[in-house]
């Protein structure tokens, strides 16, 4: 039965992904699942009992190193940022599970990165590049470091020599996840966080750049798509492609994710009456700021002093982080995934109801 280890399995989207596994392939595979804690753990095998738990995270090398030596497939949902050695403690022990089988059987390593990689200047505007898969992919290849998820994807693709590689590039990410820990979007607490600190909606600019949303559940299938032709291709039953699809896996095989496109200025006029009904904020007013603004409110919460004339947040701090998320395009297509025939099902906007009702309901909870 073919070994997976999952890193990531109780995040937002790792939990789509492993529900979708659980779900699509309720026999015929062994889940393993790194957990950081035996609480966590005890919660996710609660939920799926035929996972089993491995305990520790991407910082514990020899347990990456040692799992992934015994998996034909690791999905890694987990954050890649920061996680240089990690990420090599896998692709370390998927080579050795290669060798072991004397070179009979290459394992495969799913690897999530991010759309940010080609952010541009956090202006507001809609004037940027759009980036394509395919036809641009030998510029994200040779990023420089500077941008995000360039470091990680280049770790990744070095492996491709010993283990089948994909990176999955999603844009922002939206919808209600199954997962244990985190079904509401990892953007969600920030923007709420803004929104309430200027008790109305918010833009940079006039808010024309555009982002790339992707609901949950749409990104889950195309992890699918992989996860299924990992596991024929273990079985001896390649799927086999029209001639114009490309190699799946390979220092190449990157998928950019996404099912809209959407300005924030109409992210955000989907999105405030939504709060305003929550009493999240008081008015229905969209302000225009800069993104220093939005980082030193963000920064100083609903319930903290806003002072105008106070130094920025600092450049890697998460508020100016999330401020700059405001203000970027992320303008990609899919052209890879398109290909395999996937389409998209759910709208952004249609999700805010759900989400916010939900978060807000956990809030509350944990208050």
């Amino acid at each position: 039965m073919p070994q997976i280890l999952f890193i990531g399995g109780t995040g937002h989207v790792g939990g789509a992904v492993l529900h979708k596994i659980l779900e699509q392939h309720p026999d015929d595979v062994q889940v393993k699942v790194l957990v950081r804690g035996e609480e966590k753990a005890s919660r996710l095998v609660s939920k799926y009992p035929r996972v089993q738990a491995v305990l520790g995270d991407l910082t514990d090398y020899k347990i990456l190193e040692e799992a992934s030596s015994q998996a034909d497939i690791v999905i890694n949902a987990g954050p890649d940022i920061t996680h240089n050695l990690g990420i090599s403690a896998i692709l370390r022990g998927l080579k050795a599970r290669k060798e072991g089988s004397a070179g009979s059987q290459t394992p495969f390593y799913i690897h999530t990165s991010g759309a940010s990689l080609i952010w541009d200047e956090p202006e507001g505007s809609k004037e940027a590049k759009w980036w394509d898969d395919i036809a641009d992919i030998p510029e994200l290849c040779s990023l420089e470091e500077k941008h995000t998820h360039a470091v990680t994807d280049r770790i990744v693709r070095e492996g491709a020599k010993d283990v089948n590689v994909a990176i999955v590039s999603p844009g922002f990410v939206s919808g209600m996840s199954p997962s244990i820990e985190h079904p509401t979007p990892i953007t969600t607490p920030a923007i709420l966080t803004t929104a309430r600190a200027f008790k109305s909606g918010f833009l940079i600019a006039q808010g024309e750049n555009t982002h790339a949303w992707i609901h949950v559940m749409d990104l889950a299938r195309i992890f699918m798509i992989l996860v299924d032709d990992a596991l024929a291709t273990l079985a001896g039953k390649p799927i086999k492609r029209d001639a114009d699809v490309l190699p799946l896996w390979g220092p190449e095989a990157y998928y950019f994710s996404t099912g809209e496109d959407i300005s924030f200025a109409d992210f955000m006029k989907g999105l405030v009456p939504v709060l305003k009904q929550h009493g999240v904020i008081e008015s229905t007013e969209t302000k225009s700021v800069n993104v220093t603004e939005a980082a030193r409110i963000s920064l100083a919460g609903p319930d903290g002093e806003y002072d105008p004339l106070a130094a920025p947040p600092p450049p890697d701090s998460w508020a100016m982080h999330i401020a700059i998320m405001y203000g970027v395009n992320m303008k990609i297509r899919g052209s890879r995934v398109e290909k395999l025939g996937w389409k998209p099902t759910s709208k952004v906007v249609d999700t805010f109801s759900e989400v916010v009702s939900e978060f807000l309901l956990r809030e509350k909870r944990n208050a």
